[in-house]
């Protein structure tokens, strides 16, 4: 038995309508996320030391607030209270090139919530007048929550 091509998976057997079909669920996806081109369909951030790393924050204390036993007042912030509809995590920023990912907040949401115990609380800006905290996504974290089917909606 002869490849039709090189991306010919051993075993499947070929159906265009079928492949078709599922061609056009991904020129729709795209076609809407271009089509929610304005500044509130997207929550963007970016990264700042180019370590291939997510940071997703969950919580913020402005102005540092403390409550009535010292302790820091954490509100949600980030990807927590977004209206946005796409987590947008710019990884390289070249004037005006680099290297970004786009992923739905509801699917990045869900991940977090699975994943939960996996992740310390990690603080950032922990010393200025604005600290938040969440957490730390390794690369192949961001890769599981792109790739995985259990992240998708149901």
């Amino acid at each position: 038995m002869s490849k039709n091509s090189d991306w010919d998976i051993a075993g499947r057997k070929f159906n265009f309508m079928k492949d078709l079909q599922f061609g056009k669920r991904g020129e729709n996806l795209v076609k809407n996320f271009l089509g929610s081109l304005d500044d509130r369909a997207f929550e963007v951030k970016t990264d700042r030391y180019r370590n291939g790393r997510m940071a997703v924050e969950i919580q913020q204390n402005p102005r540092r607030e403390l409550d009535e036993s010292g302790e820091q007042k954490w509100k949600p912030s980030g990807v927590m209270v977004t209206k946005a509809h796409w987590w947008v995590y710019v990884y390289t920023l070249d004037g005006d090139h680099g290297a970004f990912v786009v992923v739905s907040v509801k699917r990045l949401k869900k991940y977090i919530k699975k994943n939960k115990s996996k992740f310390p609380l990690t603080d950032f800006a922990k010393n200025s007048d604005n600290p938040a905290r969440g957490y730390v996504l390794q690369p192949e974290d961001v890769m599981d929550m792109m790739i995985n089917p259990q992240y998708d909606e149901a």
